[in-house]
């Protein structure tokens, strides 16, 4: 079989994608991506061919792009923004059986309706639970080419809906529809080999920073968090991400060290905390880590994030008003705490067990869930029945 993944481009999103991707290309099908252009090395460097789709475009806040998407209804505007046509012809060109779209990156669900093309998706907690709200704008950009927008929408469309959440990070009270299977959030970075500096760290715990992929040029957070865990009896590690040198940050203490783009995966095996922003990639590896955070969101996805982890026990942090409806890309007015804040909790967390205990129940919960293979194996399945069947779909042929 010959799956099409579509991501918007930012590691944020396609990283979750790539175990699952990887897990079909085991089984012996052909896989491969469509993206922006200007996405296609990440993709090749985790070893998938890329096709361009949509505007040249990184998930960064500086981003042109990016700035129009900001003023507009999430990510659903990109469905209008050369994204559809573009996904049509990767799945021509790939002849793809079928696709396979991150939660937020839409294009594809509407480019598979076009073409009649059995669609999944790839989601997690707060995806679904925004939903709702964002259904709506979804369903006039898909009637916008033509389809039935309610349909298109409709919970059934999907022949497979992939969900990545541990029972403490889900919804309260949700239900999941029939069309929907839970695996494991499993982490994939590709930072590379550990600083040579880490292995010269001692037997103090060690707290880790991030603030993701796209809050990271947040360099004045990262500045309130160095000085507030300054000269503290514990160790701490700060990733700054791609594209800013460590000397962006200035003099640090003696206890800190600064890096760029870290191997996230291998530095929690030794973490005993996570300040963070809340992002859902690095919550998860923490928690399946076993690795409580103290947490500072500011947009996104972050609060609801930040919300089930402090709800579950295996988090502290500072959640501050956010702005009613769908969450956007754009964070609202974020106000930093006071340095105070942070060094307490942070200190909290390393020094109350439960904390930790909190987050091991967690990741029990992520090591109960199947692996990604067992993903592949359903979609596998779906897109069998869905030949068998050759049940018609939505959408009527166009040319792209």
């Amino acid at each position: 079989m010959r799956f099409l993944f579509t991501t918007i481009p930012g590691s944020g999103h396609f990283h979750p994608l790539v175990p699952i991707a990887r897990a079909l290309r085991g089984r012996g099908h052909d896989v491969s991506f469509a993206a922006s252009p200007m996405f296609a090395p990440a993709i090749e460097a985790a070893g998938f061919e890329a096709y361009p789709a949509g505007p040249a475009w990184l998930e960064r806040l500086s981003d042109p792009v990016m700035q129009r998407i900001l003023a507009g209804e999430f990510f659903v505007d990109l469905i209008r923004m050369g994204m559809v046509g573009g996904v049509i012809r990767a799945a021509n060109s790939t002849d793809a059986d079928a696709i396979v779209h991150g939660g937020a990156e839409l294009g594809g669900l509407v480019a598979g309706a076009i073409l009649d093309l059995p669609v999944a998706s790839v989601t997690a907690a707060a995806n679904k639970a925004y939903w709702p709200m964002m259904r709506p704008g979804v369903s006039r950009a898909a009637a916008e080419h033509g389809l039935d927008g309610e349909r298109v929408t409709a919970d059934d469309f999907h022949m497979l809906m992939i969900n990545r959440t541990p029972a403490s990070l889900e919804s309260p009270g949700y239900v999941p529809p029939m069309n929907e299977i839970n695996v494991r959030p499993e982490p994939f970075d590709d930072g590379g080999e550990l600083p040579g500096w880490l292995h010269g760290l001692g037997k103090r715990p060690l707290v880790y920073v991030s603030l993701g992929t796209v809050m990271n040029g947040n360099l004045p957070l990262f500045r309130l968090i160095a000085d507030a865990l300054a000269d503290q009896p514990y160790d701490v590690v700060i990733a700054l991400g791609l594209g800013i040198p460590p000397e962006a940050l200035g003099q640090v203490a003696g206890n800190i060290q600064v890096g760029g783009f870290l191997p996230q995966t291998r530095i929690l095996e030794r973490a005993s905390a996570v300040v963070s922003h809340g992002g859902y990639n690095t919550v998860t590896a923490a928690l399946g880590a076993g690795v409580p955070l103290f947490l500072l969101p500011m947009g996104a996805d972050q609060p609801f994030n930040t919300e089930r982890c402090i709800t579950a026990g295996a988090a502290l942090g500072v959640i501050q008003p956010q702005p009613p409806g769908p969450p956007t890309a754009a964070p609202p007015p974020f106000v930093p705490p006071d340095s105070a804040v942070i060094r307490d909790g942070t200190r909290r967390i390393l020094e109350d067990p439960a904390f930790r205990q909190a987050a091991g129940t967690i990741a029990d919960e992520i090591a109960a869930l199947p692996p990604a293979d067992y993903a592949a194996e359903r979609l596998e399945q779906a897109v069998a029945e869905r030949q068998r069947s050759r049940r018609p779909g939505e959408g009527a042929a166009v040319s792209a």
